[in-house]
């Protein structure tokens, strides 16, 4: 199935660098629509795209996050420098980081169940959380946004109370302190920009 799917991704590839973005940005051109961008979870599947084509801006689900800092090497910095706006999505990945490893339920990374290494993490992440008063959830919704190629974080409230609590928890007074512990924890990699 991989191999399928790898295949596949190439056509797919081929067919939006080819034909989409650029009858997207004829349409930009023609003032029907003010920007092209994608939407992925995938870090090489970005960089695959901007190799060979602009973009204006990026819809990144879960690639940067208080838990995986894949886009955080190459894929950040090339947006910033070519002034590729992103909207992350997934700041939670999918739950853990919402919910921490303390809620008796299954953790949730990705989509599917959490792998131990990312309950691992989470919970470090939570001990440090712990010893400064800081609500995961809080550090995940702020984490990101640090970044100067992170123009919007996307919550995905399911009802009013969890939309509440994400604009409480974006607001919350986060000690630099914090952040410094988690670096120092190894939990943050040391050219990761924070609040």
């Amino acid at each position: 199935r991989g191999a399928i799917m790898r295949h596949n991704f190439g056509d797919m590839r081929r067919q939006v660098i080819d034909e989409a973005l650029p009858a997207l940005h004829a349409l930009k051109s023609e003032g029907l629509i003010r920007a092209v961008g994608l939407g992925v979870n995938d870090v090489q599947i970005v960089l695959d795209v901007l190799r060979e084509a602009e973009l204006d801006t990026l819809l990144l689900a879960g690639r940067y996050s208080l838990l995986d800092h894949s886009a955080l090497p190459e894929l950040l910095p090339l947006c910033r420098a070519r002034g590729v706006r992103i909207a992350l999505g997934g700041a939670f990945n999918s739950g853990l980081l919402a919910t921490g490893t303390r809620s008796g339920g299954v953790a949730r990374f990705n989509y599917a169940p959490a792998a131990k290494a990312w309950v691992e993490r989470t919970a470090h992440i939570e001990a440090v959380c712990g010893a400064h008063c800081v609500p995961l959830r809080a550090a995940a919704l702020q984490f990101p946004l640090a970044h100067l190629a992170i123009g919007l974080v996307m919550v995905g409230a399911r009802n009013a109370a969890e939309w509440q609590d994400a604009l409480a928890m974006v607001q919350r007074p986060i000690p630099a302190a914090f952040w410094r512990d988690l670096r120092a924890a190894g939990l943050l990699p040391k050219e990761a920009p924070t609040p």
